[in-house]
């Protein structure tokens, strides 16, 4: 899983300040603070897990491997 650091702009736009993908919940809170100071004018900043192409086919390869019609 790779997790990201989002934000909500001043219009309330949803944005995706420039920091990279973290591995880990804990390192992408770590930044967090970081981009605090790097974006004030963000109303609120936030870590949520990245949910791309690669997020979506694992999600799809489990549903195939954990069902039951092979049995």
């Amino acid at each position: 899983m790779s997790w990201i650091i989002m934000g909500i702009d001043e219009c309330g736009a949803e944005f995706r300040p420039r920091f990279p993908q973290y591995a880990s919940e804990e390192e992408a809170y770590e930044f967090l603070a970081v981009a605090r100071e790097e974006y004030q004018e963000a109303r609120s900043l936030w870590v949520e897990e990245l949910r791309d192409k690669a997020y979506y086919s694992r999600q799809r390869s489990n549903e195939y491997w954990e069902d039951d019609y092979d049995s």
